[in-house]
């Protein structure tokens, strides 16, 4: 019985885990685009903010390319004039 109770509580623990996560970048991402998994349904305002701090490591800003389906989300990064 502890090792299935020791079992339940890591895979809570995990499932806790990965259900805070909003929003995540994925391994496509580089300094000319990044893709979010939006697994809590956020907002493309929301995702922009996000995707802006992203390409801003680049000395890019990001503009929304497309969204496939409700949980991808694709930004462009793009240089500034």
């Amino acid at each position: 019985m502890n090792a299935f109770l020791k079992f339940s509580t890591f895979s809570m623990f995990c499932v806790s885990l990965l259900g805070g996560c909003a929003a995540v970048y994925t391994d496509a991402s580089d300094s000319n685009h990044v893709t979010f998994l939006n697994s809590s349904g956020e907002s493309i305002e929301q995702l922009t903010k996000k995707a802006n701090a992203y390409c801003e490591q680049y000395g890019k800003v990001a503009s929304f390319r497309s969204s496939d389906t409700q949980l991808v989300a694709v930004f462009d990064c793009k240089a500034t004039k």
